[in-house]
C-alpha cells in the first residue's frame, strides 16, 4: 500500500508565500490612517475604467468609505456596479479572508461577481495591508512618523510584490527621493517611487466627502499635480497587465466653468 505524502511541517518565519492572484491586482495600503489610500485607489480604479476594463474595486476596510466615494448610496446592494466612461468598475466589501478566496482562491466568475480585467484593493491601515503576494502595491506615506511604520508593513511584503512608494505630503521632491532610497536600502529591496510628492488639495477632498469624481475638477494648481500622480499610477497598473495598446489619454473633465489661468485662485 503506498504511503500518503505528508507536507512538511513549517516552522515560525518560513519564507512569504509566492502565490499571484488570479487576474492583475494593485494594492493600496498604509500603516496609518488619513494618507490619501482610499482617495487615490478609487481615482486609479476609475481611471483605469476609462481605458475600457472592467475593474474589480475590493474595500477590506471596515469603514468602507470607498463606497460612498464613488457615489454608491447606503441602500445599494453590497456589489455594485458603476459605468466611468467605456468600462465599469464593481464595488464590493470583502473581509480579509473572503478578499483571499476571491482573489486567489476561486476568482471573481466562480463567486458570481463576473470576469474582469483588473482588481484595486483598498486595504485598513494595519501591518498587514501590504502582505499580499504577486500584486502591484502602492504603499503610502505622508510624515515622518508614518515612514517608520511603513518599514514595519514593507518588511513582510512577499518577495514577488512590486512596491511604488508614495508620498502625500508637500515635500521637495529631492528630499523625498532621499527618504525613499533610505526605505529602500533599510528593506532591503528594490522600490519604485512616484518622483513627484502629492500635494493636499481642498477641491480633491471636497469631491470625495460629496462622492463625485476627482476627474470632472477643474485642472489647475494642486489638484493637477494630484491627478498627474494618479495618472501615472494607473499606467503603472496597465502596464502590468501587459497591454500592448498605447495608454488612452486622459479625458476631459466634465465641468464646464471657464478658468483664466491668472486670475482665478490656484493658478
Amino acid at each position: 500500500m503506498p504511503a500518503n505524502p505528508i507536507r512538511s511541517m513549517r516552522i515560525p518565519g518560513e519564507p512569504p508565500s509566492q502565490h499571484a492572484p488570479l487576474l492583475p491586482t494593485v494594492v493600496f495600503a498604509s500603516y496609518k490612517g488619513g494618507v490619501w489610500k482610499t482617495c487615490l485607489s478609487v481615482a486609479v480604479a476609475e481611471r483605469l475604467a476609462m481605458t475600457g476594463l472592467r475593474v474589480l474595486f475590493v474595500t477590506t476596510d471596515k469603514q468602507e468609505d470607498a463606497r460612498s466615494r464613488m457615489g454608491i448610496p447606503p441602500e445599494a446592494p453590497p456589489i455594485a456596479r458603476r459605468e466611468c466612461g467605456p468600462g465599469t468598475i464593481t464595488v464590493l466589501s470583502a473581509r480579509q479572508s473572503q478578499a483571499i478566496e476571491l482573489l486567489y482562491r476561486q476568482g471573481p466568475v466562480r463567486l458570481g461577481v463576473g470576469p474582469h480585467d483588473i482588481a484595486v484593493v483598498d486595504t485598513p491601515p494595519e501591518e498587514h495591508g501590504g502582505h499580499l503576494p504577486g500584486v502591484l502595491l502602492i504603499a503610502i506615506t505622508d510624515g515622518t512618523d508614518a515612514a517608520r511604520n511603513l518599514l514595519t508593513m514593507l518588511q513582510g511584503t512577499p518577495s514577488n510584490t512590486d512596491i511604488t512608494l508614495v508620498k502625500v505630503w508637500q515635500t521637495p521632491p529631492a528630499v523625498w527621493a532621499h527618504d525613499a532610497h533610505t526605505i529602500q536600502r533599510v528593506v532591503g529591496r528594490y522600490m519604485g517611487f512616484l518622483e513627484d510628492p502629492l500635494p493636499q488639495s481642498d477641491a480633491i477632498k471636497e469631491a470625495h466627502d460629496q462622492g463625485a469624481s476627482i476627474w470632472t475638477l477643474r485642472r489647475s494648481g494642486t489638484t493637477m499635480d494630484v491627478l498627474n500622480g494618479v495618472e501615472s499610477l494607473a499606467h503603472m497598473a496597465w502596464q502590468r497587465m501587459g497591454m500592448d495598446q498605447p495608454w488612452p489619454a486622459m479625458p476631459s473633465p466634465k465641468a464646464t466653468k471657464v478658468y483664466v489661468k491668472g486670475w482665478d485662485p490656484n493658478a
